[in-house]
């Protein structure tokens, strides 16, 4: 007989469906479209896919049980993510240019761990609504490489659906904030790192996992609506162009909404993520580079990491004790990158974290600061709370932490090289993304992610890949801009710079001076 599935989430029966005796319960759940946190791909490593088999029971990996069976799933709860949208760069909007008679757009930022849709009205150039929430591709890994992977062994279709079905729903939720119907949606702009753009529009990313990472297209134009999209018939796609493989439509987007083009010197444009993606302006050209800083500071393969959500702990200082803040304010279950950041500059500004990234022992640490430390199956652990079940870090996510931050660093590094400028000669450095906005710039400066002296010139701005899609959607001059843009970057390929090599080593040093 084939096995019954019957997906729960909070109690309540959210879809059934059908699978194969052997299969993993992960690949079940995604294919039937619920949402559960798989950021290692489902290869077993970040232990992130828990649910339960009955009420109450016990918790198992779903990428690790198989199909036996007609079978009860209880999946967690969904969280809203929290997103960085400031709007602070609203203002930056050139005169409203409706396109064809068309009353409403949608602008859209793909993100490889969040998905944001503005509902605007395209003769006004009002923002009418916003949807998010977490990427739905998320269930196939944490990253893009992950992404890609699963691409490579069983096609990009299920990845396409799964975002493209997403945006339906987005889009759907905010006209029903609204009161707006769907079918008057007439245009949509997209921006996207290229790997998001290639899913969303249909084409394979496969090309991009490996040298000589060749994209299908680097957008930049206009394309038909797909099938089933939650829009008019005769609807229009834009994306936003792309410069590589790995700085695409959302840096392009974020370097436009930014106004960094109107920098009086030398600027700096950093989006973290799973790559941080710089450019740096010098005159009128771009010079780009993406340093594989992994997903670290988004939350996942930590050991108790999570995604920006409530529960996440997202800021730490030392107070008279140790402080910690929780999304929601309530009970905290993990850290998200904030926070992982807040409490790796902490360890390094008090000595518990040495110059080699090595959490000491209790007894080698001066000061109140010792009785976090302690130890689980002989390796050092550096404890936030303890209430609860309580979230702690291991001295291996330190170790993922510095691997991050000297990659960013690094990157920084070979570009101010490849120009022949120094960092006192920066004027302008530009944090963007959600990530950027919700972090303590003086933590990130403190474990060496970018130079102390760039504090005073640094501008924290938010989602400026979805305003940027916000200008593209209601100007064509915007879309104009994008390609000047684009057609002034040079791109810098880390991956075999000597000079990105050299760097990565230095930049892995802490200053505990």
């Amino acid at each position: 007989m084939v096995p019954k599935i019957r997906i729960l989430r909070s109690g309540q029966l959210i879809c059934e469906t059908t699978g194969v005796s052997g299969e993993m319960l992960l690949a079940r759940i995604s294919a039937a479209g619920a949402f559960i946190d798989a950021p290692c791909g489902g290869n077993g490593r970040c232990g992130k896919c828990l649910v339960r088999l009955s009420p109450g029971g016990e918790q198992v990996l779903a990428c690790q049980t198989p199909v036996d069976g007609d079978i009860d799933v209880y999946i967690p709860g969904e969280a809203e993510m929290d997103i960085a949208d400031s709007g602070v760069i609203a203002d930056r909007a050139p005169a409203v240019e409706p396109p064809r008679n068309m009353k409403l757009g949608v602008a859209i930022d793909i993100g490889t761990t969040t998905v944001v849709a503005h509902l605007t009205d395209l003769t006004t150039g009002q923002r009418i609504a916003t949807a998010s929430g977490a990427n739905a591709q998320r269930s196939y890994g944490a990253d893009v490489i992950s992404r890609i992977q699963h691409c490579a062994d069983n096609g990009h279709d299920t990845l396409t659906r799964l975002i493209r079905e997403q945006i339906s729903s987005l889009i759907r939720r905010a006209c029903a904030i609204s009161g707006q119907r769907a079918r008057d949606i007439g245009y949509l702009s997209i921006a996207a790192n290229t790997i998001m753009e290639h899913l969303a529009a249909g084409y394979s990313p496969v090309g991009m996992g490996a040298a000589p990472f060749l994209p299908i297209t680097l957008f930049g134009g206009e394309f038909p609506a797909w099938e089933g999209l939650a829009a008019s018939k005769s609807a229009k796609v834009y994306y936003a162009p792309a410069i590589s493989s790995y700085v695409g439509g959302d840096i392009t987007a974020g370097m436009l909404a930014s106004g960094l083009k109107d920098a009086g010197g030398p600027a700096i444009y950093l989006d973290i993520g799973t790559n941080g993606e710089i450019v740096l302006k010098y005159g009128d050209t771009y010079y780009c580079c993406a340093a594989a800083a992994g997903p670290a500071f988004e939350g996942a393969e930590i050991t108790m990491g999570m995604a920006a959500v409530s529960g996440a702990i997202n800021h730490v200082e030392w107070d008279n004790g140790l402080k910690i803040s929780v999304i929601g304010n309530g009970m905290p279950y993990g850290a998200c990158g904030s926070g992982l950041l807040d409490a790796l500059a902490l360890l390094v500004q008090s000595g518990a974290v040495d110059e080699t990234g090595r959490l000491l022992d209790a007894g080698g640490i001066d000061g109140e600061i010792a009785g976090h430390i302690d130890k689980i199956e002989g390796n050092n652990v550096f404890w936030l709370t303890r209430d609860g079940g309580g979230v702690y870090i291991s001295a291996s996510d330190v170790r993922k932490l510095q691997l991050a931050k000297s990659a960013i660093a690094a990157g920084i590094q070979t570009l101010l090289s490849h120009v022949g400028i120094t960092e006192e000669q920066v004027k302008l450095f530009v944090l963007a993304g959600g990530f950027g906005s919700f972090m303590n710039q003086y933590s990130a400066a403190q474990i060496g992610m970018f130079p102390t002296c760039f504090l005073p010139v640094t501008q924290t701005l938010g989602n400026t890949a979805g305003e940027g899609a916000a200008l593209a959607l209601l100007s064509e001059s915007a879309r104009a801009k994008l390609e000047d843009i684009r057609n002034r970057c040079v791109y810098i390929e880390l991956s075999t710079n000597p000079v990105f090599r050299d760097q990565f080593v230095e930049q892995m040093t802490f200053d505990i001076t």
